[in-house]
């Protein structure tokens, strides 16, 4: 990663969060692509998961003027490759935003990356603490795991879209707290945790990271893919 006129540049703690918890959707789904939007001060990297839920997580950063409000949907893995590269050789993790290759992001129903959750309007905020909400998460991917034994895929689809669909803690959809748990943004430390609506839009709010839900009536019902 070289400097260049749209530069920003991460701090190693800070690039280390980024490069672990990239890793971690990767696994999850090796090509997933991911949004970067530039702040004055700040970066914010958004991607879509599986299971139809958006994340997105932010660092501060130093940000050359020429590269703030930059937006632009690059390769997640590319992107991570070239964290940890950086990290490896000791040298600043600094890059060019107008250099990252630009990709298409999958357009179909659900979220896209087309669409980024508001930043402001946010309403009902509800608080809590993780630790009291990860015992309901891993009482539902049981569940989900003994009624599905022995199914095939397409049959297992339709119980994963009754269990995730269902509203939670907070009224969050049980998806939104399956995918925080897998990228332990939910974990069992007794972390403050918030969750909001804006609209359409759910957000759970975590000190690691934040996890958005979209649903639009009836017509918009979100199709899940099988994850346990």
């Amino acid at each position: 990663m070289e400097s260049a006129g749209h530069t920003v540049t991460v701090a190693e703690s800070e690039a280390r969060v980024l490069s672990l918890i990239g890793r971690r959707l990767l696994e999850w789904e090796p090509l997933t692509a991911t949004r970067v939007h530039v702040g004055e001060r700040a970066i914010v990297l958004y991607s879509v998961l599986p299971m139809d839920v958006m994340c997105a997580f932010a660092v501060p950063a130093e940000v050359s003027t020429a590269a703030v409000d930059d937006d632009v949907i690059t390769s997640l893995a590319s992107m991570i490759t070239g964290f940890e590269d950086a990290l490896g050789s000791g040298n600043p993790v600094r890059f060019d935003v107008a250099s990252l290759p630009v990709v298409s992001a999958p357009v179909g129903q659900g979220l896209t990356l087309a669409s980024l959750p508001p930043r402001d309007g946010w309403q009902m905020p509800i608080h809590g603490v993780s630790s009291d909400i990860t015992p309901s998460i891993r009482e539902a991917v049981e569940e989900f795991r003994e009624r599905t034994a022995g199914m095939s895929e397409r049959q297992a689809t339709y119980v994963a879209d009754e269990i995730w669909s269902r509203a939670a803690w907070a009224g969050l959809p049980m998806r939104v707290l399956h995918a925080a748990r897998r990228l332990r943004l939910l974990t069992d430390e007794p972390l403050r945790v918030t969750a909001a609506t804006c609209g359409p839009w759910k957000r759970l709010s975590t000190p690691r990271g934040q996890i958005f839900s979209y649903t639009a009536g009836i017509e918009a019902r979100l199709g899940l893919r099988v994850v346990s």
